[in-house]
């Protein structure tokens, strides 16, 4: 197919860039309200007190109430999560380092064959057997900081703007790295496309253009475009 048009990833950019910063403070409010409801003592629980401090931390935090608020967050009312919100903000926290470093040494991400087995190495082959600080210092050469998500935070929209548009014409100009036409390509897997319980091809049966051509035909047949 084609590319995605440029005008169209940069409308998301302008909507959606500005308020980066009030997702991170919604992250960040959950277990800073966590931590502080832990540390209450016990004789002072109430509704009441538990829903005045959500509301404090939400002002704290996210500069007023917010559009969800804090105790509709399912974490917060099931013990198995407790304790668990946090962990999505340090995985940001890794992730925008982690793709600093890749960014920083060899320029480029996607279709980059570097990148695959880096990750596999100091990420995946670890895997439980490592802590994740240790992942992530092992692999960036860094310990796990806040900075690059705040770089990229504090970055001006024009900015970014353009520096997406430069790198879209330079992935553009470069074209695909599997050619739309190819007969055979050789992931070293086994790919199934289904449908519930319907197997609508395998790379294994059909191929490579095979299985693409099946699955372009299932979904014309059943999803046809609307007029």
């Amino acid at each position: 197919g084609s590319p995605i048009p440029w005008d169209l990833l940069e409308e998301g950019i302008r909507a959606k860039s500005p308020y980066s910063v009030l997702s991170l403070r919604a992250m960040l409010a959950v277990p800073f309200f966590e931590k502080a409801l832990y540390e209450t003592p016990e004789d002072e629980l109430t509704a009441e007190s538990v829903q005045a401090l959500a509301d404090k931390v939400e002002a704290e935090v996210q500069g007023g109430l917010s559009p969800r608020p804090l105790l509709s967050v399912p974490h917060l009312l099931s013990d198995e999560a407790s304790c668990y919100y946090h962990g999505y903000v340090l995985a940001e926290m890794a992730v925008h380092q982690t793709r600093e470093y890749f960014l920083s040494k060899y320029g480029y991400i996607v279709d980059n064959p570097n990148v695959g087995p880096e990750l596999t190495e100091n990420y995946w082959n670890p895997g439980n057997g490592e802590a994740f600080l240790n992942l992530v210092k092992g692999l960036t050469g860094k310990p796990l900081s806040s900075d690059a998500w705040v770089e990229e935070l504090k970055e001006d929209l024009e900015t970014r703007v353009s520096k997406e548009k430069k790198e879209y014409e330079a992935s553009v100009k470069a074209g695909a790295a599997i050619p739309a036409e190819a007969e055979e390509v050789d992931l070293d897997m086994r790919m199934v496309l289904v449908h519930g319980d319907t197997v609508i091809s395998s790379t294994e049966k059909d191929g490579w253009k095979g299985a693409q051509a099946k699955f372009k035909a299932f979904i014309a047949e059943n999803f046809p475009a609307k007029k």
